[in-house]
């Protein structure tokens, strides 16, 4: 469980990583979107989204499920702590960007990933033949642990379990 400093802007606890929170200074293809009105569940830090194909002007995403093509992944920000309604804005991390990651279980560094639970969002090494969502830039020792992940091309989900 997290303590209520770890996410904080004047925490004194700076080096904890939080689900969904943009790594390294690379991130600069971030962008923002309107939580879709389809969206029944408020979109959580993390979260795969897909944009909705009636979207005008400011694109509008939903989370993604298996077979959607996922654009991106839900940035954890401190003013939301995370959590996002329909109509709110959101940030999106795409292609290109790094982001923390909760693994699913134990992974090596280097890997090719794939989201290995859609409800909690995990993700684990991509089985053969499921998609790529992203590598993992560090390795982890449990479920739980949080990793940098580079976020792939946007790709079709086709989830491990």
């Amino acid at each position: 469980m997290e303590k209520k400093l770890a996410y904080q802007m004047n925490s004194f606890d700076m080096n904890s990583a939080i689900k969904g929170q943009r790594v390294l200074p690379a991130n600069t293809e971030s962008f923002s979107a309107i939580v879709d009105e389809s969206q029944t569940d408020p979109l959580l830090a993390g979260d795969p989204v897909m944009i909705i194909s009636t979207t005008t002007g400011l694109p509008h995403v939903a989370k993604a499920a298996v077979g959607d093509v996922v654009m991106g992944f839900v940035e954890w920000t401190v003013i939301s702590n995370g959590s996002y309604a329909a109509g709110k804005i959101c940030q999106v991390s795409p292609a290109g960007n790094v982001m923390y990651m909760e693994a699913e279980g134990a992974l090596d560094a280097g890997v090719a990933l794939n989201m290995s639970d859609l409800t909690d969002v995990t993700v684990d090494e991509a089985a053969a033949g499921k998609s790529v969502i992203g590598w993992s830039l560090e390795s982890a020792t449990a479920a739980g642990q949080l990793v940098r992940v580079k976020i792939a091309e946007p790709v079709a989900l086709t989830a491990n379990s």
